[in-house]
């Protein structure tokens, strides 16, 4: 297990990056950042991930159209590989203040004309909820596969939304339309949130304090708070927005029992703080 007081005090984010994610609640870094070719990497496994047909793979509405598939650290050893990245996993290690593990891990793929939104909600509210963590002590760390652009879909956050905790929600019930014969935890992964953050809320958040979409080339990453308040548009143009998104969880953080816990590929059972990837004879990260 990494030492908790070196996380706190070293790692590859400096005290101006680590000040700017606390204030605005997200950080985006260039495709230099990292030193694997995460695109490369997924690329290579696309046909696998649109072939599984099990409960990982969610499909949009159409039933025809892939929109997520969960739990790639599980399943991929590659995709175990660059969670243990050292400039991910040390400044997850930064933000968090303690060693870390996965929680959940997917692909969003956001298909030409087909990909569609993500409603406004936080993320912490489902953990909290469905899997029984606790304290907000995690972190997503969104990989780009492809060009964000303005008009493929990109996510868009209040920025600093993060700092007023879990904002009042309304909890949908029953399932979403096109899902009804799905099991019940599907209905906290499709357009329609389970737990969204009405309007009224979301309108005075933006009006005190704007909105950004983060977007760039294949290879950025994106770190972004569990409470920050965020959605995303419908994917109306011609060019995929697929990310890989990686959910950190601090390893003194884990789920507690719920009444009805979801699947493994969602909600982490083994709880063991990751090691970093030892970097190659001469290689330092950039």
């Amino acid at each position: 297990m990494p030492d908790v007081a070196r996380t706190l005090t070293a790692g590859p984010l400096g005290t101006e990056l680590l000040d700017r994610y606390r204030r605005d609640g997200y950080l985006m870094l260039p495709p230099g950042y990292l030193n694997t070719d995460v695109p490369g990497v997924v690329d290579t496994l696309l046909p696998r991930l649109h072939a599984d047909d099990g409960p990982r793979r969610v499909m949009e509405r159409d039933n025809t159209t892939v929109r997520s598939v969960y739990g790639l650290h599980q399943t991929y050893p590659e995709i175990a590989e660059v969670t243990r990245a050292p400039e991910l996993l040390g400044a997850v290690e930064q933000i968090v203040g303690h060693s870390a593990y996965v929680h959940q891990s997917k692909i969003n793929f956001k298909a030409p004309f087909s990909g569609d939104q993500w409603e406004w909600h936080q993320d912490y509210i489902y953990w909290l909820q469905n899997d029984g963590i606790q304290r907000p002590d995690l972190v997503n760390v969104a990989i780009f596969l492809d060009e964000v652009t303005e008009f493929n879909g990109p996510l868009t956050f209040v920025p600093g939304s993060h700092r007023r905790g879990v904002l009042a929600g309304t909890e949908s019930s029953g399932m979403p339309a096109g899902y009804e014969d799905a099991p019940s935890w599907v209905a906290t992964l499709t357009a329609e949130e389970k737990f969204q953050v009405g309007h009224d809320t979301v309108g005075a958040l933006v009006r005190e304090r704007g909105m950004v979409s983060p977007k760039g080339p294949a290879g950025s990453v994106l770190f972004f708070s569990p409470n920050i308040l965020h959605t995303s548009a419908p994917n109306s143009s011609p060019f995929r927005r697929a990310m890989v998104i990686f959910v950190y969880n601090s390893s003194d953080n884990g789920p507690q029992d719920v009444s009805k816990p979801r699947p493994p590929f969602l909600s982490e059972p083994t709880v063991r703080a990751l090691t970093p990837m030892p970097y190659a004879t001469g290689e330092t990260p950039q």
